[in-house]
């Protein structure tokens, strides 16, 4: 039998889980970070970003989206006119990121503003790893110490008391 206290309890409960999902999800994403690379042209097969200038904006708008400012993607080859890349997402300039599955794509020379290479963030792994140990925690303390529980258990004597002996 579950009393409206039971599934006030699971619902807070899933609540919280989905909320503690929803926020490890969003930190996997930030194990790596981006920094300005101080080569004219990475070595093919990096991992990289390609930041674009107006012009590039401009030529690439029907092929990547309207506003595009950063492209992040695998380097498959270059020449002196353009590179190419598999794209597998981009930050418009407003902070919006759309996820691409590879497509590739040449990028004009002259739309490029510069590259930013991938890099490993132990800061930022060491909070995601942080966070998911604290939802194990928090889940294992809520379960065994009935946190969200209260006194609306039913009687387990079957609803006698002892006046009526």
């Amino acid at each position: 039998m579950t009393t409206p206290a039971m599934n006030r309890r699971a619902r807070t409960w899933r609540r919280f889980v989905a909320g503690l999902c929803a926020f490890t999800l969003s930190l996997q994403i930030g194990c790596y970070t981006y920094q300005p690379l101080q080569t004219s042209v990475p070595a093919t097969g990096d991992r990289i970003a390609v930041v674009l200038n107006d012009r590039g904006r401009f030529a690439l708008g029907d092929r990547l989206g309207a506003s595009v400012d950063r492209v992040e993607g695998l380097l498959v080859g270059g020449d002196s006119a353009s590179v190419s890349l598999m794209v597998y997402g981009t930050t418009d300039l407003r902070g919006s990121s759309s996820t691409w599955t590879g497509e590739r794509v040449q990028v004009p020379k002259d739309a490029i503003t510069g590259y930013q290479g991938r890099q490993f963030s132990k800061r930022r792994t060491y909070i995601l790893v942080g966070s998911m140990v604290g939802a194990v925690l928090a889940s294992v303390l809520m379960t065994n110490l009935n946190v969200f529980g209260g006194l609306t258990h039913a009687d387990p004597g079957g609803g006698t008391t002892g006046e009526s002996r």
